[in-house]
């Protein structure tokens, strides 16, 4: 079950509200739902980077310091690429 915010105070909020209880922001589907993806989108992306640092964590400890910054500057940029696009 995702969890609604206002988009203007961030404050959760139950979806049967109408009106913010904390700002007094008229709440209407696309503003919820527009602030909901950013934070389903900045979650995803939190993931992503933690990944491409624990990849290179690895490659660090098992190979070499050189051959993990390459992998992690170009996952870096690839996910960048992707997030932009």
């Amino acid at each position: 079950m995702s969890v609604d915010r206002c988009p203007n105070c961030n404050k959760i909020i139950s979806p049967q509200e109408r009106i913010c209880s904390n700002c007094g922001l008229k709440l209407d589907n696309n503003s919820i739902g527009r602030i909901n993806s950013i934070y389903h989108k900045s979650n995803i992306a939190v993931f992503v980077y933690l990944i491409i640092f624990l990849i290179g964590a690895l490659i660090y400890a098992f190979v070499n310091w050189i051959l993990a910054i390459v992998v992690v500057v170009i996952l870096m940029a690839v996910s960048l690429y992707i997030l932009f696009k």
